[in-house]
Formats: C-alpha cells, structure tokens, sequence
C-alpha cells in the first residue's frame, strides 16, 4: 500500500540533521529505500519514514499536508454544515428543552 506523507505534519526543518549518515546505516534494513529515507529533514520525518516502511509500506512525500483545510472552499463547506446542519439541531434540541421545562 502506498502512503503519502506530508512534511509540515512533522516540523520544520532541523539543521542539525544529517539524514545522508542515518539513511546510510539504515540502508541495510531498507536498502530500496534510502534515497527515500535521505530526504527526511528532521528527526520526526525519519521516525514517520521508519514506522511506514516497518509495517511494509512504500511511502513517498506530498506537498500539501493539512494546507488544504486553509482553501476557500473547504472552509466555506465547514461554514455551511455548521449553519445548516450543526444550528438547526442546536435549536430543535433547545426547543425541546424548553418545552420540557414548561417555557
């Protein structure tokens, strides 16, 4: 099964990181793999790699990440089933609480 990651789900950038010497000594372990694992650019990332490819998956970078809860109208389908789906309930549960109590 393929899996996409995403590298802001991770953190930013560490450079401190040597992900060339960890991907070399992991090269005996996923030797298919380590131009893969080279691109990781911190140590989340590498761990993120590691777990995928330990459950045997094949795993490859995406670009986007959450970014595309940000979009337009993504957020405008979240407004929307929040006024027409998530209110009337409010409303229809407060109208029976009201009549409950006598109101």
């Amino acid at each position: 099964m393929m899996r996409c990651l995403y590298r802001d789900d991770y953190g930013p950038p560490d450079p401190g990181f040597n992900a060339q010497t960890q991907a070399q000594s992991l090269a005996k372990h996923f030797p298919a793999y380590t131009n893969v694992l080279a691109t990781a650019e911190n140590p989340r990332q590498m761990d993120a790699l590691l777990r995928r490819l330990e459950h045997g998956d094949s795993v490859t970078w995406c670009e986007t990440g959450y970014g595309w809860v940000q979009h337009p109208p993504v957020a405008d389908g979240f407004t929307l089933a929040a006024t027409f789906i998530l209110l009337p309930v409010a409303c229809w549960r407060f109208a029976l609480w009201m009549r409950r109590r006598g109101f």
